[in-house]
């Protein structure tokens, strides 16, 4: 099974990060039954027929039962390795996003939009919540005149690129999985997690997009004429470039114990990931469906989204969470610095050591998960997360 197949079957969907809409969270690719990991079996009108024949031959009297099964409480993880993906998919889905809200900025001189963490608490005496990411749009007149022939100096590279750009419009879980061994027997896991985590971002992203409404290229220039048709929905920020990095942000840490053991200090593996993040957002310029300052926009949202995730999945709370400021009206004409960037995030730079355009947030508490009964609650998402995790145990 391909790995895009495989993100299918967890979901019932075709498309939440790619340009190819959705087509299935109302179902599983049509009662699409795992027979093994690397098959799948639709059932068809012949085999119901066949199951109800089999039935009538089979069933005898009738007998009433005398038991029940085992009480499984209330809201409890021991229940979660008996549901499907797609349904575990929905469950933590709804755990993140409902503490996650989304402020749009009404002063008409900032243009900013800001994602918080409902439950999470500023340690500055105004109090307030805890901002995980605010993103500032470039003006038009900035994307026409510094970023447009940017993109245009970009598509001499399409013909290169093209079989990554198309591999990539739907799937870009696979080319991180050459990387640390990602297979759906292997790190069943740590897939679903992966295909978890996006689903979320995705739609993150997506309010971002609509709240921005930056125009693509192509609505700036007729002889951009991208080699992939554009997404119908805003370019700012990328939303390849945020899933990508955010991908590779999650896997360097569950890679990280198994990295050491490997390569020692040196961080081999969470640098290939990080390249292949920022290759596949450059494809996305060169495609000509985006400017450089989504790439880098985007790459600020996923390494934030993908700290904040992995806090969450470890929900262990974190006293001094920094979200992240991008300010796309200070980009200008700059192309796509992402090791710098990424050099920042990993520094852990102060604002006076940053580029203008980029900004650390004031620090805020992230609570841990509530105790129940005497005991850690864990979320379905730690339940994930310590699944994903053990995969990668040395």
């Amino acid at each position: 099974m391909s790995m895009e197949g495989f993100f299918g079957l967890l979901h019932g969907d075709h498309g939440d990060h790619g340009d190819h809409g959705d087509h299935g969270d109302h179902g599983d690719h049509g009662d699409a039954m795992p027979l093994t990991s690397s098959a799948v079996h639709l059932i068809s009108p012949f085999t119901s027929g066949a199951l109800v024949s089999s039935r009538d031959g089979i069933i005898g009297p009738w007998k009433d039962p005398v038991g029940n099964p085992p009480n499984r409480g209330t809201d409890t993880n021991a229940v979660m390795e008996t549901w499907s993906p797609r349904v575990r998919a929905h469950i933590i889905n709804f755990d993140l996003t409902a503490r996650l809200q989304f402020f749009p900025n009404r002063d008409p001189n900032d243009e900013g939009v800001k994602i918080k963490d409902r439950d999470g608490t500023t340690h500055c005496k105004c109090g307030g919540i805890g901002q995980i990411v605010k993103l500032d749009r470039p003006c038009v007149e900035d994307l026409r005149l510094k970023q447009l022939p940017l993109v245009r100096v970009y598509a001499d590279l399409r013909r290169d690129r093209a079989t990554e750009i198309l591999s990539q419009r739907n799937d870009i879980v696979t080319f991180s999985a050459g990387i640390g061994f990602l297979h759906p027997e292997r790190t069943r896991w740590t897939l679903e997690l992966l295909a978890v985590l996006l689903r979320a971002c995705a739609t993150i992203e997506m309010r971002l997009k609509h709240a921005m409404s930056a125009p693509r290229p192509i609505e700036l220039s007729a002889q951009v004429q991208p080699m992939i048709r554009t997404p119908g929905h805003g370019a700012f920020p990328s939303g390849h470039a945020t899933e990508s990095f955010m991908v590779a942000h999650v896997l360097a840490e569950l890679m990280k114990h198994r990295e050491r053991a490997v390569y020692g200090a040196e961080r081999v593996w969470r640098t290939q990931l990080m390249r292949q993040a920022a290759r596949i957002s450059v494809n996305r310029v060169i495609a000509g469906v985006h400017y450089p300052v989504d790439s880098a926009a985007g790459q600020v949202l996923g390494l934030t989204l993908g700290h904040y995730l992995i806090e969450r999945a470890k929900g262990e709370g974190n006293d001094g969470f920094q979200g992240w400021k991008f300010n796309g009206k200070l980009y200008r004409h700059l192309d796509f610095p992402w090791e710098t960037i990424d050099g920042h995030f990993l520094a852990d730079s102060p604002n006076r050591d940053l580029p203008s355009y980029l900004r650390r947030r004031d620090p805020f508490r992230l609570p841990p998960d509530l105790p129940s009964n005497g005991e850690v609650f864990r979320s379905p998402l730690n339940w994930l997360w310590q699944k994903a995790e053990a995969e990668w145990s040395v």
